[in-house]
Protein backbone atom coordinates (compact mmCIF):
# COMPACT_ATOMS: atom_id res chain seq x y z
CA UNK A 1 0.00 0.00 0.00
CA UNK A 2 2.83 2.39 0.85
CA UNK A 3 4.46 1.80 -2.53
CA UNK A 4 1.12 2.29 -4.30
CA UNK A 5 0.55 5.61 -2.54
CA UNK A 6 4.10 6.63 -3.35
CA UNK A 7 3.55 5.85 -7.03
CA UNK A 8 0.40 8.01 -7.07
CA UNK A 9 2.18 10.92 -5.41
CA UNK A 10 5.17 10.62 -7.72
CA UNK A 11 2.86 10.54 -10.75
CA UNK A 12 1.10 13.68 -9.54
CA UNK A 13 4.38 15.53 -9.06
CA UNK A 14 5.72 14.51 -12.49
CA UNK A 15 2.45 15.34 -14.27
CA UNK A 16 2.28 18.78 -12.61
CA UNK A 17 5.82 19.67 -13.66
CA UNK A 18 5.25 18.28 -17.15
CA UNK A 19 2.21 20.54 -17.57
CA UNK A 20 4.21 23.56 -16.41
CA UNK A 21 6.90 22.69 -18.94
CA UNK A 22 4.40 23.63 -21.65
CA UNK A 23 5.39 27.27 -21.03
CA UNK A 24 9.17 26.76 -20.90
CA UNK A 25 11.08 27.90 -23.97
CA UNK A 26 14.61 28.22 -25.27
CA UNK A 27 17.66 26.65 -23.65
CA UNK A 28 15.75 25.98 -20.43
CA UNK A 29 13.57 23.33 -22.10
CA UNK A 30 16.17 20.52 -22.32
CA UNK A 31 17.23 21.11 -18.71
CA UNK A 32 13.64 21.13 -17.47
CA UNK A 33 12.84 17.96 -19.40
CA UNK A 34 15.90 16.18 -18.04
CA UNK A 35 15.04 17.16 -14.46
CA UNK A 36 11.46 15.86 -14.79
CA UNK A 37 12.64 12.57 -16.27
CA UNK A 38 15.23 12.23 -13.49
CA UNK A 39 12.54 12.89 -10.91
CA UNK A 40 10.50 10.00 -12.30
CA UNK A 41 13.54 7.71 -12.49
CA UNK A 42 15.01 8.41 -9.06
CA UNK A 43 11.58 8.52 -7.42
CA UNK A 44 10.82 5.10 -8.89
CA UNK A 45 14.24 3.81 -7.80
CA UNK A 46 13.57 4.92 -4.24
CA UNK A 47 10.21 3.14 -4.17
CA UNK A 48 11.72 0.00 -5.66
CA UNK A 49 14.44 0.02 -3.04
CA UNK A 50 12.01 0.05 -0.12
CA UNK A 51 12.02 -3.37 1.49
CA UNK A 52 14.26 -4.83 -1.22
CA UNK A 53 17.73 -6.19 -0.55
CA UNK A 54 18.77 -5.86 -4.19
CA UNK A 55 17.58 -2.28 -4.66
CA UNK A 56 16.36 -0.91 -7.98
CA UNK A 57 17.35 -2.55 -11.25
CA UNK A 58 18.24 -0.18 -14.12
CA UNK A 59 15.88 -1.79 -16.64
CA UNK A 60 12.96 -1.25 -14.24
CA UNK A 61 13.48 2.51 -14.37
CA UNK A 62 12.89 2.78 -18.12
CA UNK A 63 9.09 2.85 -18.17
CA UNK A 64 8.70 5.65 -15.57
CA UNK A 65 11.30 7.71 -17.43
CA UNK A 66 9.57 7.19 -20.79
CA UNK A 67 6.19 8.12 -19.28
CA UNK A 68 7.60 11.39 -17.93
CA UNK A 69 9.37 12.13 -21.23
CA UNK A 70 6.19 11.52 -23.20
CA UNK A 71 4.13 13.71 -20.88
CA UNK A 72 6.47 16.68 -21.24
CA UNK A 73 6.71 16.47 -25.02
CA UNK A 74 3.05 15.78 -25.81
CA UNK A 75 2.00 18.61 -23.50
CA UNK A 76 3.90 21.00 -25.76
CA UNK A 77 2.05 19.79 -28.86
CA UNK A 78 -1.41 20.79 -27.64
CA UNK A 79 -3.08 24.06 -26.80
CA UNK A 80 -3.18 25.12 -23.14
CA UNK A 81 -6.99 25.13 -23.12
CA UNK A 82 -8.57 22.62 -22.86
CA UNK A 83 -6.15 19.90 -23.96
CA UNK A 84 -3.35 20.50 -21.47
CA UNK A 85 -5.59 19.38 -18.61
CA UNK A 86 -6.20 16.10 -20.45
CA UNK A 87 -2.48 15.59 -21.01
CA UNK A 88 -1.91 16.26 -17.31
CA UNK A 89 -4.42 13.56 -16.36
CA UNK A 90 -3.06 11.00 -18.81
CA UNK A 91 0.53 11.71 -17.70
CA UNK A 92 -0.46 11.24 -14.06
CA UNK A 93 -2.08 7.91 -14.84
CA UNK A 94 0.78 6.76 -17.08
CA UNK A 95 3.55 7.57 -14.60
CA UNK A 96 1.59 6.09 -11.70
CA UNK A 97 0.95 2.90 -13.66
CA UNK A 98 4.55 2.62 -14.86
CA UNK A 99 5.93 3.06 -11.36
CA UNK A 100 3.36 0.70 -9.83
CA UNK A 101 4.10 -2.11 -12.25
CA UNK A 102 7.86 -1.77 -11.78
CA UNK A 103 7.86 -1.77 -7.97
CA UNK A 104 6.36 -5.26 -7.88
CA UNK A 105 8.91 -7.87 -6.73
CA UNK A 106 10.56 -9.87 -9.49
CA UNK A 107 10.16 -13.62 -9.66
CA UNK A 108 12.84 -15.97 -8.36
CA UNK A 109 14.33 -16.45 -11.84
CA UNK A 110 14.64 -12.69 -12.39
CA UNK A 111 11.68 -12.33 -14.76
CA UNK A 112 8.95 -9.73 -14.41
CA UNK A 113 5.89 -10.57 -12.34
CA UNK A 114 3.62 -9.14 -15.06
CA UNK A 115 5.58 -9.59 -18.31
CA UNK A 116 2.70 -9.00 -20.73
CA UNK A 117 1.69 -5.74 -19.07
CA UNK A 118 5.30 -4.55 -18.93
CA UNK A 119 5.87 -5.37 -22.60
CA UNK A 120 2.67 -3.68 -23.75
CA UNK A 121 3.59 -0.69 -21.61
CA UNK A 122 7.00 -0.52 -23.27
CA UNK A 123 5.47 -0.36 -26.75
CA UNK A 124 2.72 2.07 -25.73
CA UNK A 125 5.12 4.44 -23.99
CA UNK A 126 7.54 4.15 -26.92
CA UNK A 127 4.81 5.48 -29.22
CA UNK A 128 4.13 8.31 -26.77
CA UNK A 129 7.84 9.12 -26.56
CA UNK A 130 8.16 9.11 -30.37
CA UNK A 131 5.28 11.58 -30.61
CA UNK A 132 6.75 13.70 -27.80
CA UNK A 133 9.95 14.36 -29.73
CA UNK A 134 8.03 16.74 -31.98
CA UNK A 135 7.23 18.92 -28.97
CA UNK A 136 10.70 18.78 -27.45
CA UNK A 137 12.64 19.59 -30.64
CA UNK A 138 11.05 22.75 -32.09
CA UNK A 139 10.68 22.69 -35.86
CA UNK A 140 11.23 18.94 -36.16
CA UNK A 141 7.73 18.13 -37.45
CA UNK A 142 7.47 18.36 -41.26
CA UNK A 143 4.34 19.57 -43.00
CA UNK A 144 2.78 22.65 -44.50
CA UNK A 145 5.76 23.18 -46.76
CA UNK A 146 8.18 23.01 -43.83
CA UNK A 147 11.09 20.59 -43.87
CA UNK A 148 13.38 20.44 -40.81
CA UNK A 149 17.02 21.40 -41.31
CA UNK A 150 19.83 18.91 -40.75
CA UNK A 151 20.74 19.83 -37.11
CA UNK A 152 17.10 19.76 -36.05
CA UNK A 153 16.50 16.44 -37.77
CA UNK A 154 19.66 14.95 -36.23
CA UNK A 155 18.55 15.98 -32.73
CA UNK A 156 15.09 14.51 -33.29
CA UNK A 157 16.46 11.27 -34.75
CA UNK A 158 18.84 10.88 -31.81
CA UNK A 159 15.96 11.15 -29.35
CA UNK A 160 13.79 8.78 -31.39
CA UNK A 161 16.48 6.12 -31.56
CA UNK A 162 17.42 6.49 -27.87
CA UNK A 163 13.86 6.29 -26.55
CA UNK A 164 12.92 3.44 -28.89
CA UNK A 165 16.02 1.43 -28.01
CA UNK A 166 15.38 1.89 -24.28
CA UNK A 167 11.78 0.77 -24.71
CA UNK A 168 13.03 -2.24 -26.66
CA UNK A 169 15.40 -3.07 -23.83
CA UNK A 170 12.51 -3.11 -21.38
CA UNK A 171 10.46 -5.34 -23.66
CA UNK A 172 13.41 -7.71 -23.95
CA UNK A 173 14.17 -7.88 -20.22
CA UNK A 174 10.81 -9.05 -18.90
CA UNK A 175 12.33 -12.54 -19.12
CA UNK A 176 15.43 -13.72 -17.27
CA UNK A 177 18.38 -11.76 -18.65
CA UNK A 178 21.98 -10.73 -18.20
CA UNK A 179 23.71 -7.39 -18.63
CA UNK A 180 25.06 -8.57 -21.96
CA UNK A 181 21.56 -9.34 -23.19
CA UNK A 182 20.41 -5.86 -22.22
CA UNK A 183 23.26 -4.24 -24.15
CA UNK A 184 22.65 -6.51 -27.13
CA UNK A 185 18.96 -5.65 -27.18
CA UNK A 186 19.73 -1.92 -27.13
CA UNK A 187 22.08 -2.23 -30.10
CA UNK A 188 19.68 -4.45 -32.07
CA UNK A 189 16.77 -2.06 -31.65
CA UNK A 190 18.97 0.90 -32.51
CA UNK A 191 20.10 -0.81 -35.73
CA UNK A 192 16.45 -1.24 -36.74
CA UNK A 193 15.35 2.25 -35.72
CA UNK A 194 18.17 4.09 -37.51
CA UNK A 195 16.96 3.23 -41.06
CA UNK A 196 13.31 3.60 -40.01
CA UNK A 197 14.05 7.04 -38.58
CA UNK A 198 15.94 7.95 -41.76
CA UNK A 199 12.84 7.05 -43.80
CA UNK A 200 10.71 9.28 -41.59
CA UNK A 201 13.13 12.17 -42.09
CA UNK A 202 13.72 11.73 -45.85
CA UNK A 203 10.02 11.35 -46.66
CA UNK A 204 8.93 14.01 -44.19
CA UNK A 205 6.10 11.94 -42.72
CA UNK A 206 3.75 14.22 -40.76
CA UNK A 207 2.58 14.07 -37.15
CA UNK A 208 1.74 10.57 -35.90
CA UNK A 209 2.76 8.69 -39.04
CA UNK A 210 6.44 8.79 -38.11
CA UNK A 211 5.87 7.34 -34.62
CA UNK A 212 3.57 4.69 -36.11
CA UNK A 213 6.26 3.57 -38.57
CA UNK A 214 8.88 3.44 -35.82
CA UNK A 215 6.56 1.37 -33.65
CA UNK A 216 6.03 -1.12 -36.49
CA UNK A 217 9.82 -1.34 -36.87
CA UNK A 218 10.17 -2.03 -33.13
CA UNK A 219 7.60 -4.80 -33.22
CA UNK A 220 9.29 -6.36 -36.26
CA UNK A 221 12.64 -6.30 -34.44
CA UNK A 222 11.02 -7.94 -31.40
CA UNK A 223 9.53 -10.73 -33.50
CA UNK A 224 12.84 -11.46 -35.22
CA UNK A 225 15.08 -11.38 -32.15
CA UNK A 226 12.82 -13.56 -30.00
CA UNK A 227 12.25 -16.31 -32.52
CA UNK A 228 13.32 -19.70 -31.15
CA UNK A 229 13.76 -21.11 -34.65
CA UNK A 230 15.82 -19.97 -37.64
CA UNK A 231 13.93 -17.36 -39.61
CA UNK A 232 13.97 -19.37 -42.84
CA UNK A 233 12.28 -22.37 -41.26
CA UNK A 234 9.73 -20.42 -39.23
CA UNK A 235 6.76 -20.01 -41.54
CA UNK A 236 4.67 -18.19 -38.94
CA UNK A 237 7.44 -15.65 -38.34
CA UNK A 238 7.87 -15.07 -42.08
CA UNK A 239 4.14 -14.43 -42.48
CA UNK A 240 4.08 -12.14 -39.46
CA UNK A 241 7.11 -10.22 -40.69
CA UNK A 242 5.56 -9.81 -44.14
CA UNK A 243 2.38 -8.46 -42.56
CA UNK A 244 4.41 -5.96 -40.52
CA UNK A 245 6.31 -4.83 -43.61
CA UNK A 246 3.01 -4.29 -45.43
CA UNK A 247 1.72 -2.35 -42.41
CA UNK A 248 4.81 -0.16 -42.52
CA UNK A 249 4.34 0.48 -46.24
CA UNK A 250 0.70 1.39 -45.59
CA UNK A 251 1.79 3.92 -42.95
CA UNK A 252 4.26 5.46 -45.39
CA UNK A 253 1.69 5.72 -48.20
CA UNK A 254 -0.96 7.23 -45.92
CA UNK A 255 1.58 9.66 -44.50
CA UNK A 256 2.60 10.83 -47.96
CA UNK A 257 -1.03 11.29 -48.94
CA UNK A 258 -1.72 13.30 -45.79
CA UNK A 259 1.31 15.47 -46.53
CA UNK A 260 -0.12 16.32 -49.94
CA UNK A 261 -3.38 17.44 -48.35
Amino acid sequence: MQRRNGATELGLAVASLAAMCRFVEGPYLPAATALIVLLAVFGSARLQGQGSRDGARPERLILPGLAAFAGVGIGRLVGPVPWLAGVFGVTWLAVTWAVSIEVEPVLSDGSHARPVAARLGAFGLAFGAFAAVGGLVPGSIPGGGHQPDAPTSLAALTLLIATGSLAGCRAATVRPHTGRRVATAFVQYALVLVPAGAVVWVLGLPRLFGPALLLVAMYLATSLRESDEPVRSNVRLIEESAALVLAGLAVVVLGLLMRQW
